[in-house]
């Protein structure tokens, strides 16, 4: 081999050597899992029942948790009524692995200043719309009557049609309650977002599991996919290959 030949030879292994180096010091990337909660709804879903989250999540077996929770109420553990899954599955979970867990919902004064102003605006809608209010409280309860009926697994509920049913929902009622409901729940989901970012930035390399209402689970995503630096498991084929 000639001289240069041999320098070739040898800046090629050192450049070898340093990719390598890059690569064993670059922190490992982790797996983002984002699923939705249905609250008291899940008493009503068989195929999504509390059995079945509490079978995906330990199938995910996450090293970090996201919860849609104030950190009043995760350090608490007394949450809105609504919300069966933390008494029946999340908190009994986390008391019994040590997983470590994050609040994303805003704490207070922020959390105060969201729900009042868009408890105001669904206020001012109702006075302003009495049969309107009730017409799109009906359309909803039967939106998801009928959704629950198609559903046949977890993946179903994390499938793009039932994202995009619940999307077309949410812009509907928005829509009518006016621009101020959509203001706070587009902040609201953004704070989701910016938590569960913060949580992947904690935990390097790992697991993280992020739980949140199916009424927000597509609008977080939709903000990962356009800050592009958190990419999620696809749950939908994911479920469908665990058989959840």
């Amino acid at each position: 081999m000639t001289f240069t030949g041999t320098r070739r030879a040898a800046l090629g292994l050192l450049a070898g050597a340093a990719a390598a180096s890059a690569r064993a010091q670059a922190p490992a990337r982790g797996e983002v899992f984002i699923v939705s909660t249905l609250y008291a709804r899940h008493q009503g879903v068989p195929a999504y029942d509390l059995q079945v989250l509490r079978r995906l999540i330990e199938a995910v077996r996450p090293q970090a948790l996201v919860l849609d929770v104030t950190p009043t109420e995760l350090r608490t553990r007394r949450v809105w009524p609504g919300k069966v899954e933390y008494t029946g599955v999340i908190f009994p979970y986390l008391d019994a692995t040590g997983v470590p867990a994050h609040a994303s919902e805003p704490d207070e004064p922020l959390f105060a200043e969201l729900t009042g102003a868009v408890g105001q605006a669904y206020k001012a809608f109702g006075e302003r719309q009495p049969a309107g209010a009730k017409a799109l409280d009906d359309m909803k309860q039967g939106a998801y009557r009928a959704m629950a009926a198609s559903w046949a697994s977890a993946a179903d509920v994390h499938s793009d049609r039932t994202d995009g049913l619940v999307a077309a929902l949410r812009e509907f009622e928005e829509g009518l309650v006016g621009a101020e409901a959509r203001r706070v729940q587009e902040q609201w989901d953004r704070h989701h977002a910016a938590r569960l970012r913060a949580a992947v930035a904690a935990h390097p390399g790992q697991r993280v599991l992020m739980l949140v209402g199916i009424e927000s689970r597509y609008r977080v995503l939709a903000e990962l996919r356009a800050a592009g630096d958190v990419e999620p498991v696809a749950m939908e084929a994911w479920l469908r290959r665990a058989g959840i």
